[in-house]
């Protein structure tokens, strides 16, 4: 089935509407000086370089321009697009090139209820969609696949080294509508991490230092065998006044299949404004 809406339309629908909250008033919230907790509703801008390598020996580049956006204290967005993004398959055999271009475009939506709040714990509820946004015609830089996910999320205050947080993001990713290059998507997707300080804010160079591990558990119910990966990723940051910059190392646990992910490296940086 042909998408009713181009990549192009969807990127200019997007666009025009992030100009026009960029100018809206920017909500008051209650924010964490780190931009990695889900319960931080404010307004931020995130972007990140992320490298990637597959068990296949397919290799990914892309700069993306992740942020949110505070609608209010109970309700928030995130967007993530791949403004830059290059897929190498020359390792692949003789057919093997790059790909460069634009990649598909995620929005994320959190609602935060009064009644699921409480001084120790939050629970949050939300979808994410994923909008075939890939500049590419042969959908390599994309799904071609209009995708749902329903996602509830758990976070809890603990104390370890010093007061910080362990988040649950769960995610079942489905498909709604196919392109001529869709597939049919039925996930579950973890995001698991625990949020560690490691000194005190500070102007010093080891001051405002914090390490968040990330786990993320996958079950493809779609795949007849090599269902499960596990995916590991210990970030490492450091405050700033202004926001905080990080460095993300990753790597592949459990990783039977061909399109598993191998390793990973993340660098980016949080920017609140205020």
């Amino acid at each position: 089935m042909k998408n009713c809406l181009s990549g192009n339309k969807l990127l200019t629908i997007f666009l025009f509407g992030l100009f026009v909250l960029s100018y809206a008033s920017l909500a008051a919230a209650k924010e964490d000086k780190t931009g990695t907790d889900p319960r931080g509703f404010s307004s931020k801008l995130m972007p990140y370089y992320l490298h990637t390598e597959l068990e296949n020996g397919l290799k990914v580049d892309q700069l993306n321009l992740f942020g949110m956006y505070a609608f209010g204290p109970k309700m928030a967005m995130t967007y993530d697009l791949p403004v830059w993004k290059e897929v190498d398959s020359t390792d692949l055999g003789p057919l093997g090139n790059k790909e460069s271009g634009i990649g598909d475009l995620g929005l994320r939506f959190f609602y935060k209820p009064d009644f699921a709040q409480s001084e120790k714990a939050s629970h949050m509820f939300g979808f994410e969609a994923t909008l075939p946004t890939a500049s590419d015609p042969e959908y390599v830089l994309g799904s071609d696949t209009w995708i749902l996910s329903p996602m509830y999320v758990f976070v809890h205050n603990i104390k370890l080294i010093s007061p910080g947080f362990v988040a649950m993001m769960n995610f079942y990713d489905f498909d709604i509508e196919k392109g001529t290059n869709g597939s049919d998507i039925s996930r579950f997707r973890g995001r698991w991490f625990l949020m560690q300080p490691l000194s005190k804010p500070g102007p010093g160079l080891f001051s405002g230092l914090y390490l968040l591990p990330e786990l993320q558990p996958v079950y493809d119910f779609e795949k007849d065998d090599n269902e499960f990966s596990l995916w590991f990723a210990p970030e490492f940051g450091k405050m700033m006044p202004w926001g905080a910059i990080y460095l993300k190392p990753g790597i592949g646990i459990i990783k039977d299949d061909d399109l598993d992910r191998d390793w990973t490296c993340e660098l980016g940086l949080r920017y609140f404004f205020k």
